[in-house]
């Protein structure tokens, strides 16, 4: 398993890597301004995210479908994301409390760009390892998975206008889940999409980012106490670096 980890990783950063040197020759070099859809943003946002079981006749106690909000904070570069969810009474949860950390690995390798570079289409590959955790009020009981996933998926990416840029991305995900202390528990699918306006020199040369987030997961973990479908939309404020 470490292996094939290394040896995936290695695959993964030998294009981004080259992409890197590509504009590294001549500082003066339009080639160094930066690209469009290249564009570091932090951002906050408010998720909408529904946690529910597929088993109908678990015990309350063993329980713990949501359908509530939760907090987001995103930090997304051109080759690396980082996220975290939080949830609890401040968010409106009454039963539960909820911790999502999520990094994600992607390198979007370009598949076609217009003459005058103003309309990109790319195919992202991408590996992502999160935690999910959601404990019951008051108890010890939770739900907690660790995962590390694959996908690949299209992106595109326009230059609306001297001040506007706007960019769609899907991608499908599968790999493993698995508890504390376990390298194998089952498998997730992840299916997660984002839609994002950047309008440009909001704050001096910073663009203001709107976005968009669906998140769909679907967790097949052995026995059917942890099968759970999760499903969330999210709007976010953000500002690039």
């Amino acid at each position: 398993m470490k292996n094939f980890i290394s040896l995936t990783l290695f695959i993964f950063f030998i294009p981004l890597s080259g992409y890197s040197q590509m504009f590294s020759v001549d500082d003066s070099s339009p080639a160094r301004q930066q690209q469009l859809g290249t564009a570091t943003v932090l951002s906050i946002g408010w998720e909408m995210g529904e946690f529910e079981n597929r088993n109908s006749n678990l015990a309350n106690i063993d329980d713990y479908s949501f359908d509530d909000n939760i907090l987001r904070v995103r930090f997304e570069t051109p080759g690396l994301d980082m996220g975290l969810g939080l949830g609890g009474s401040i968010t409106g949860m009454s039963n539960n409390s909820y911790v999502n950390i999520l990094g994600r690995l992607h390198n979007n390798l370009n598949a076609y760009m217009s003459d005058e570079r103003n309309f990109i289409f790319q195919i992202p590959i991408q590996i992502t390892t999160d935690l999910k955790r959601v404990q019951r009020n008051n108890t010890e009981s939770e739900f907690q998975q660790s995962s590390f996933i694959v996908g690949s998926g299209v992106r595109t990416v326009a230059r609306l206008s001297e001040r506007f840029d706007f960019s769609l991305k899907a991608t499908p995900n599968y790999g493993f889940s698995f508890s504390q202390g376990n390298l194998f528990g089952g498998s997730l699918f992840r299916f997660d999409g984002t839609s994002q306006l950047l309008i440009k020199n909001i704050i001096g040369d910073r663009a203001l980012a709107v976005s968009y987030h669906f998140d769909f997961r679907s967790y097949d973990i052995d026995g059917d106490q942890n099968d759970y479908d999760y499903t969330s939309h999210s709007i976010s404020i953000g500002v690039t670096f």
